[in-house]
């Protein structure tokens, strides 16, 4: 058995084994990934009667890759720098850290072009030490998209030199949600400590990030979440709100009122400086402006938002927000990228440029329709079904295998052509360690991978769950343990799980339970 994930499209396993170590002979294409192998295996002793031969071939698919491993040689045929680098991933897993990989031969390419996982620093920050971390288990997951949440409500983390109080006073806030039950009353439970002083990725800091994933094959997307989630930036600029009064950093979790003026000039300013400073440390294809969880209130009151929409001949407070994010799409497009948003800024589709990826996380509309709308107009979807994908939330809730059976055809039996790929997003409002971190990502991220790239009929929950668990050397070498299958498989459940209500009241605490389990059996 190939201990391969994501499992290829193709796999032989022959007898025998070659040689993989530091000195193994290595020629061919592909400069770049001949130097990672040889930087990759710097520390495995081996290789002295055994060559690694990269090939270049044309006919293959873009990523994609042939690797046959037999009589002391190891060839990889591949088109591109890309699909040679996977094939070395899969040759790393076959070793499993040691000097020798079977003998084998491979056939491989993705299901999926866009292979994301995003994770947020804004709510809980995460070193640049532990993103880099991540970044590198995507990479030997063939997984080739990091969606970077920057900011929100709740802390600002990303440094804007224009604007410095960002970091100086918007990552920071008073004290921190512990708890969702008696939230609606106002008597969510919360701590007494001060959050996120120094809380912030300079932007030499971001440059090095992005480095150290463009090395792996893996483009880093930024979201700067606007017009709505604004409230850590009006608290440092009061005068980005419609009301312009002073505020604090939220210490609450979920849906602000308190949201950017689209009726002032200043705003659009305000946004268009962000992008100028983060286009110029990110330079891949696409820019995340969120788009989600607008509410409209302040909006109806304020009477520079109602006379923009008279001026522009808006229909309404939805089409104002489609205003703005065609705004920030025309300057994103000026800087030759392209604008990604949560599939709430579909509300205003038919004013918007098709050329917007919507990012579909929630049923916004009944049987999806504004989705397939969308797609029907020749606009591109990512999916991230929060039922199926959503990394912050219980096993009990989201095991493995439903994770696993992810599909595209939760938008529709057709939606094939529209989607642009998948996306498995981290939320971090009530993970404040980073070993319960791990626990509720590292096994969902290596079961995402496959729904990624393993073709539709390759798929087999059961033959992923044998290979994960004969994996788990694997990965504790990477730094990257797996959770106990226990909890991965969903059989730890709390007492109160069995009501609905309370289950939706309490779910952070089912995640709390899982990592006291853990502990304690360890």
């Amino acid at each position: 058995m190939l201990n391969v994930i994501p499992a290829p499209l193709c796999a032989k396993e022959r007898e025998g084994k070659v040689s993989f170590g530091n000195r193994i002979k290595i020629s061919g294409a592909f400069e770049n990934t001949a130097s990672y192998a040889k930087k990759m295996l710097a520390c495995i002793e081996g290789g002295d009667d055994s060559k690694m031969v990269f090939i270049q071939d044309d006919s293959i698919t873009k990523e994609g890759y042939r690797l046959c491993v037999d009589k002391g040689k190891i060839t990889v045929f591949a088109s591109d720098e890309t699909g040679a680098f996977y094939a070395l991933m899969t040759l790393a897993q076959l070793s499993g850290g040691e000097s020798s990989v079977p003998c084998c031969e491979i056939e491989d390419k993705p299901r999926y072009a866009f292979r994301g996982f995003m994770l947020d620093s804004a709510r809980h920050f995460w070193s640049v030490e532990t993103v880099k971390r991540y970044i590198d288990l995507m990479a030997r997951l063939k997984m080739n998209e990091f969606h970077f949440h920057l900011s929100d409500d709740q802390g600002w983390r990303a440094e804007i030199k224009k604007y410095p109080l960002l970091t100086e006073k918007g990552s920071i806030r008073r004290n921190t949600q512990l708890a969702l039950y008696g939230y609606n009353t106002g008597k969510e439970e919360h701590d007494d400590k001060e959050y996120g002083r120094g809380y912030y990725y300079t932007q030499e800091q971001l440059r090095d990030i992005v480095a150290f994933a463009a090395e792996r094959h893996i483009e880093v997307i930024p979201e700067i979440d606007m017009p709505g989630h604004m409230v850590a930036a009006i608290a440092c600029y009061p005068n980005l709100s419609c009301r312009g009064e002073a505020i604090e950093v939220s210490t609450r979790w979920g849906v602000m009122d308190n949201i950017l003026c689209c009726g002032k000039e200043g705003v659009y300013e305000f946004a268009k400086d962000i992008i100028d400073e983060l286009c110029d440390i990110f330079p891949g294809r696409f820019f995340h402006i969120g788009g989600d969880e607008v509410p409209k209130k302040r909006w109806k009151e304020c009477p520079l938002c109602q006379a923009k929409i008279k001026k522009e001949g808006l229909k309404d407070e939805n089409a104002l927000q489609g205003y703005f994010n065609n705004e920030m799409a025309k300057y994103l497009k000026i800087k030759g990228k392209r604008m990604i948003g949560w599939n709430e800024i579909l509300d205003a589709q038919d004013i918007m440029d098709t050329d917007i990826v919507a990012q579909w996380w929630v049923n916004h509309s009944a049987g999806n329709f504004q989705e397939k709308k969308w797609m029907s107009r020749g606009g591109k979807i990512v999916m991230s079904p929060l039922s199926y994908v959503y990394m912050n939330h219980p096993f009990h809730l989201r095991p493995l295998k439903k994770t696993y059976s992810t599909d595209e055809r939760l938008l529709g039996k057709d939606a094939g052509q529209g989607i642009l790929g998948l996306e498995i997003p981290q939320w971090t409002e009530y993970i404040r360690s980073e070993k319960k971190l791990d626990m509720l990502t590292i096994p969902r991220l290596i079961t995402f991978s496959e729904v990624c790239w393993t073709a539709q009929e390759r798929k087999d929950y059961a033959d992923f769950e044998n290979r994960l668990e004969n994996s788990r050397g694997y990965f504790d070498l990477t730094g990257c343990p797996v959770c106990p299958q226990y909890l991965y498989r969903g059989k730890v459940k709390p007492w109160y799980a069995v009501t609905n209500a309370l289950k939706q009241a309490l779910w952070y605490k089912d995640v709390d339970y899982e990592w006291k389990i853990m502990k304690d059996r360890l």
